[in-house]
Order: structure tokens, then sequence, then C-alpha cells
């Protein structure tokens, strides 16, 4: 069944684009990511109408995308060497000769090509090996080693192929006499070379510059040498042929065809480009890593790594971002300079707690994105982080914990803890001793805020967590047992509070919340790529809901007990107890956005419609 994260999607891709192929007499586009998926728009659609992932499950392709000139045929090779050519109105497969493991990487795909008559497809392979094989009886006419280069290409007849040798000149080889045809040196050694759209001439690109020499005698006529050692990893041409543009890791330059003379330089936008690019109706567009097309608007805001969540607020961390949502609308994006390990936000929605993978703790403002605390080199690596009130926390990362209270400007540090817990006021700090008793202090002075929690076995205690707007705990012990404290009796009398157990689990849950009002806690149990989100009825003492297969990292809304995920093509997705997917909240290109449910769009940017085709 469609997650609901699949619609309102602006790409087909979840990962980086590695291969395109556009063809300007019929308009249909072919894209290809590290995945292996490969989608096909043909004219007129406004996304892809069909995708089909060709070769085996996780294997990608590498730029070896090549149509047919009208169209009607696409040839895949892919990173384990298999190759075929399929129908772009269904996929179907019309030719393939399949390769994997070992023996297929040797072979990895780096070019093809499909003759004009559609009677032969071309490959240029890794090793150096072009083959040519007969599409109709499946025959492998030529296997000729010692080229090089990550293209090939047939000339409008089909009886000629270009290629490049090892040393990154251009050959082109007479199919019938099997012999090579004069072309002059290039000063500047190409890995790409390709006809024009006219057949006039050929296009020769490499890391130094780009270089143009006429097909009836192979006299270099034109070159323009790279500057600054930009490189060019792509080239594309103008449906029209007049121009043609060489793609670089920031910006495409566009040259006037024959005369190759310099027009101008755009930015593109695409984070980590591979080079798939193209130049369609609409403009040049180039292939990110974040799996989208890119023509120098505002690059989006990436994949979804890590979420967080609170009542009304929405955490999306986005590499080394994070997006604050409000409801249904997006808010402040805060740049934290370093990919995001965990993020939390405080109950009041004021403060945006963030732990990168690299660095300190540190704190947000949640409306301006200003940074307002850092918790010190310390708190790098930190095992474990929780904001509540004015109070931050940190379990460290060589033991023990460090928190502060911002409003009186003090910290506090103690070495014993194995573990801890901050409730979501800030008023109570909740702490494992070394032996795996428990402890609560009052965060403004350290001291003992109740007696400590009288245990129910002599177990140890793993993980705990306050149960929001409730005096109650809840604490898991190395049994996997999940029992519960009602301490109002201990606050107000100061007897110790007995534990009551409430359910074993049969696997070892890694994270438990306390959800509002005292009914609800919630596990979280690890399950290879994935994990399984389970919610127990505390007094009934009985499993009440379950979400398996869900995010390995996913989490949960201690105000109302929704499961956060991180979702498809920038998008954070909300799941009910029972697994029902409820809401999406998806960052686009451009700097748009769009929050929807099973029912349509709850809101969205100004020009969402843009960005998703529309």
């Amino acid at each position: 069944m469609p997650s609901l994260a699949d619609r309102f999607c602006p790409n087909v891709h979840d990962v980086a684009i590695t291969a395109a192929a556009y063809d300007p007499w019929s308009g249909v586009l072919a894209t290809a990511d590290k995945s292996g998926l490969v989608a096909i728009q043909r004219a007129g659609e406004v996304t892809p109408g069909h995708t089909f992932t060709p070769g085996a499950e996780g294997v990608g392709v590498t730029g070896a995308l090549g149509l047919i000139r009208g169209g009607s045929l696409l040839a895949v090779g892919d990173d384990e060497g298999t190759i075929g050519v399929y129908r772009t109105d269904n996929g179907e497969a019309v030719f393939q000769e399949r390769r994997e493991g070992g023996r297929g990487r040797v072979r990895a795909m780096r070019g093809v090509a499909v003759s004009p008559e559609g009677g032969r497809v071309a490959t240029i392979a890794v090793d150096g090996l072009l083959r040519i094989w007969d599409i109709a009886n499946g025959r492998r006419e030529v296997a000729w080693q010692g080229f090089g280069g990550a293209t090939v290409d047939f000339d409008g007849h089909g009886q000629r192929v270009l290629c490049l040798d090892a040393q990154g000149q251009p050959r082109l080889v007479d199919l019938i006499s099997h012999q090579g045809l004069p072309m002059d040196r290039l000063q500047m050694p190409a890995d790409r070379a390709v006809f024009s759209l006219d057949g006039t001439l050929v296009i020769a690109a490499g890391p130094s510059g780009l270089s143009l020499l006429r097909l009836v005698d192979g006299r270099l006529v034109a070159s323009f040498a790279a500057r600054g050692g930009s490189g060019m990893l792509g080239v594309v041409q103008r449906p029209d042929g007049q121009q043609v543009g060489a793609v670089s890791t920031r910006s495409v330059h566009i040259f006037s065809m024959p005369a190759l003379e310099p027009v101008e330089s755009v930015r593109h936008g695409a984070p980590d480009p591979s080079g798939a690019a193209w130049w369609g109706q609409e403009g040049i567009r180039v292939g990110g890593s974040d799996g989208l097309p890119h023509g120098g608007e505002e690059a989006a805001a990436g994949p979804v790594t890590v979420v967080g969540g609170f009542g009304d607020t929405r955490l999306a961390g986005h590499g080394d971002r994070v997006v604050v949502w409000q409801g249904n609308h997006r808010g402040r994006t805060i740049e934290v300079g370093a990919a995001i390990r965990e993020t939390l936000v405080d109950r009041d929605g004021r403060y945006v707690l963030v732990l990168p993978e690299r660095g300190a703790m540190r704190l947000f403002d949640a409306k301006t994105g200003q940074s307002v605390f850092d918790a010190g080199a310390e708190t790098a690596g930190a095992r474990g982080v929780a904001v509540g009130g004015n109070v931050v926390a940190a379990m460290l990362p060589n033991g023990g914990v460090r928190w502060w209270d911002l409003g009186r400007n003090r910290a506090w540090e103690l070495l014993w803890p194995t573990e801890m817990a901050l409730s979501h006021g800030g008023t109570w700090l909740g702490l494992v001793t070394p032996r795996g008793a428990v402890k609560i202090v009052e965060p403004g002075t350290g001291r003992d805020a109740v007696p400590d929690p009288r245990p129910a076995a002599d177990v140890p205690i793993r993980l705990l967590t306050f149960v929001n707007r409730r005096p109650d705990l809840l604490v898991l012990d190395a049994e996997n047992i999940l029992a519960h404290y009602d301490l109002s009796k201990s606050a107000r009398d100061g007897h110790p509070a007995d534990a009551r157990d409430v359910l074993q689990f049969g696997a070892a849950p890694d994270r438990i919340w306390g959800i509002t009002g005292g009914q609800f806690a919630a596990v979280r149990i690890p399950d290879g790529a994935t994990s399984t989100m389970m919610f127990v009825d505390i007094h009934k003492q009985v499993v009440v809901g379950e979400v398996a297969g869900a995010h390995r990292f996913a989490e949960v809304d201690a105000e109302n007990g929704l499961v956060l995920e991180p979702a498809r093509s920038g998008a954070l997705l909300e799941r009910e107890m029972n697994g029902v997917e409820r809401r999406v909240l998806r960052s686009l290109p451009g700097g748009q956005w769009v929050a929807f449910g099973a029912r349509g769009i709850l809101d969205a940017s100004e020009a969402a419609g843009g960005a998703l085709g529309g």
C-alpha cells in the first residue's frame, strides 16, 4: 500500500541522481540514481509516468543511460555490468544481458548508446572494454579493449561509433570496416565525447576544458580551457543545437555553437552533482545528491535524517540544518553547521536543542534561530541530551551528567549517574546510580527532590522517563520490565514511592516515553535497520498499539503520542499509535513547502505548486 509520504512528492529519486538522458526530438527524459531506480518522463507528463529497477536491488546506475533518437527506446547499464534496452512507454525489456557480483563490477557500465535505427546498443565499461550488440538477436558483434572515458555515441546513420581511448583522445570507428577515422589530437584530454545535435561536430569535454572537432575531416576547430581547475562533470546541448553547456560542481558554463564563445555561467544549485544533467524546454537541470533536479533555484533542504517534536512544534533535521514547523506552517531554518545526531524542542516551543554528530551540544531560539547557549566541547559525543523549562542536560561521553539552569546561570555535574531523564517542565532530574537505583533531584539546587523510589526487584534500571504534566516516573530494568511510580505522595508527604510492574518486553527497548495524561507509555525496540514502536496502557498493563517497520530513529511526541519519523523527499511523517499515517510535513525545492494529510493539503507556501510540477 502506498505511503502518505508518496503524495505531493516532487521527485521519484530518494538518493543521488547519477545518470540522465534527454531526447530533444521527442521530449522524453530518463533519469537514474545510485540505488538503480530508473524514471522515464514523456512529453506532457508532469512527473515520471514509469519507474523501474532493471538490475539487482541496490545496484546503481552511474552515467550509463542512452535514449534512441525519437525517445522510444532507452539503454541502461548498471554498476554490476548488466546492460538492457527498454521501451519507454512501458519499461518492457527488448534486450538484456545480466551480470552480477564481483564478475560484474569489473564491467560496471559508464556509457551506453542506441543506434538511431534501433538495431544496436553500444557500451563502455570501467575496464575499458567497448562492446556492441545486435539488439534483435542478442548477439555481441564486437568487444574491443583499450578504450576509456564515460561515453559512447552513434552517428546519425548508425554506421560509426564515437568513443575515447585510454589517453582521452576521441576515436571514430567505422562499423563496417572496423577502421578508425582520422581525428586531430586534443591538447586537453577528454572523458566525454558526443556528436552535436546536427551531426556535424564532435564535442569533447574533460577536466581541463572543452573542444570541438569537425566530423567531415576530424580537424580541431575550437577549444576552451577551464579556469581554476573547476573541471567539467558533464555536457548538455540546447534543444536547438545553438549552444552547449559544460557542467561543473557549482555552475553550468554556456558556450555558443560552433564558435565555442563563452555566453554565460549560471549557478545550478545542485548539491554534490555527479554530472547527470539535461537541457530541456524548461532550461538546464542538474541532478543533485538529494535526488532532485536543480536549475539555479534555492537548493532543497535535502533528506530528513532526524526528527523531533512536542505539541504543535515539529523539528526536521536536514543534514546540517533544522527546519522548525509550527502546526502546518514551516517556520525558521536553523543553520547548525554540522551533521545533526539528535534534536529536541522544549514543551513550550521556545528552545531547540541540537546535538551534532561532531561538536558541542547547542541551544537555539526556536523563533529567531539564534544560538543562545553552547554547552562546551565536553558535551561533544554526548550519550543523551534533554531540555525542559530553563534546564538543559547532557550525559557526558566519558560518564556522568552535566546540567545547566539557564535562568540562574548555574551549572552542576555528577560523575556517577549512568542514565538520566529530565521532566518536561524542568522541575525534576531523574538519575540512575551505578548500582541501578533511581534518585530524583531538583535541577536548580542539585538536592534530592523526593525520597529515593523503592524498586520492585533487585534488578538494575536501564532507562527512565517522566510522564508529561504528571508526577509519574516510568523505568525499564535490565530484564526489560517496565514499571511505574506515582511520585505525588513522595512530593507531598515525603514517603518513598513504590514501583508497580506494568509489562515485560521480549526484546530490549532503547527509548521510552510517558504520554500526557498518564494512561499510555511508548517504547522503541530496534529491529535491524528499522524499529518497532509499542504503546502500553499503564493501568490495564496491555499493549494497545504497535507500529512495525518504523524508521530506526523514530520519535514519539510525549504530548499526544504521535510517532514522528523521517520520510522520503525531505519530509517528516506522523503516525497514530495504531500506525495510521496522519500528516506529512515536506520541504520542497526553491524554499517552498507543503503540509498535507489523507484528505489533502492542509497548508502550503505560495509557490509550492511550481515546486511540485503543478
